[in-house]
């Protein structure tokens, strides 16, 4: 299963039961044929900004915060402004150095996947390295403009 049908999952399955914890969110996922790291699902957790919210009892689950897509928008800009060193475009990809050791890079990555850049198809991630794969030379250009259109003059 792709990452949009995991987090479409995710979704569906956190606005139809109240869910409190990661694990009991994995085992969720798991009745439904989907394995996935604590890790993944963080991440997940993050890229749709689900958070904690209380009922009136008290108790504590997981829901999604609405964002519009402007301050989505700014959310990715701010990320890049904060935590990327440079951007250098290679033929149809960009290779982008985030903070080092910073693991910055997986974050910046679920950015960008749920973003509605057209010029991305995908992106891959380690520590502190990001590669976003474009369909042309001029769509990596794009991309490659807009981040170094908000990193921090350094």
């Amino acid at each position: 299963m792709n990452h949009r049908d995991r987090r479409k999952l995710l979704l569906d399955i956190i606005n139809s039961n109240h869910v409190n914890t990661q694990e009991k969110l994995l085992s969720l996922l798991a009745a439904h044929g989907v394995n996935a790291t604590q890790a993944t699902v963080s991440r997940d957790i993050h890229a749709l900004n689900i958070v904690k919210v209380s009922d009136q009892m008290g108790q504590t689950y997981y829901a999604q915060l609405k964002v519009d897509s402007e301050d989505q928008h700014q959310r990715l800009y701010d990320a890049i402004h904060d935590n990327v060193e440079s951007c250098t475009v290679v033929q149809f990809m960009n290779v982008i150095k985030t903070t080092p050791n910073s693991s910055f890079a997986t974050v910046l990555a679920g950015l960008l996947d749920e973003s509605d850049l057209t010029d991305i198809v995908g992106t891959l991630a380690g520590n502190d390295t990001l590669i976003t794969i474009s369909k042309t030379n001029e769509s990596a250009n794009a991309v490659s403009n807009l981040i170094k259109k908000h990193i921090a003059s350094k």
